[in-house]
């Protein structure tokens, strides 16, 4: 007897928000930022984007280098505008965590799941524990990423620190 198995959707979905947690950490360990990025709420990729939408406030000599240090140095303009919100923040995210100096702040590497908060149906809380090295000290982090159950598939809300580096970044760089 043969039995067939016809998968229709291929797209996995993880039934809680720790699950989506730790399958969107396993993605940042393989630096496959491209994925990862899928997983936040569209709508908080498309408010960072806006925040970040200061290129045009800034002399194209500042863009070059603003591109270089946080985007691929190749981006211009045009490939930029070309992005994806999803794409855009991924090309953000791999510039930042590519700097030495940042990425030892925003390391995601050694982010254990260790919770959920459930407030409402379609709102939950997941406690991290991750440890990062400043200088030659380990500091224990804990984290509450909040995620949104959108269409049954839950969504990783933006978070006020990935928020405040895009506010920070614009005053500075339109200085």
């Amino acid at each position: 007897m043969t039995i067939m198995l016809i998968t229709l959707n291929t797209e996995v979905h993880a039934e809680s928000a720790s699950e989506t947690a730790t399958e969107f950490y396993d993605l940042v360990r393989q630096e496959n930022y491209n994925a990862a990025a899928r997983y936040y709420d569209p709508a908080a990729l498309r408010e960072f984007r806006q925040l970040m939408s200061f290129e045009n406030e800034i002399t194209d000599q500042t863009k070059r280098l603003y591109y270089r240090a946080f985007f691929d140095p190749d981006l211009t303009d045009e490939s930029i505008n070309k992005l994806s919100d999803s794409e855009y923040f991924a090309s953000f995210w791999r510039g930042v965590l590519s700097s030495d100096t940042v990425s030892q702040s925003l390391n995601y590497k050694n982010v254990e799941v260790i919770g959920e908060v459930m407030e409402k149906e379609d709102l939950a809380h997941v406690v991290t524990r991750n440890w990062i090295t400043v200088g030659t000290d380990q500091i224990e982090i804990i984290e509450v990423p909040s995620f949104n159950k959108i269409e049954g598939v839950w969504k990783i809300r933006m978070s006020g620190k990935l928020k405040s580096i895009a506010i920070l970044l614009r005053e500075e760089v339109t200085k």
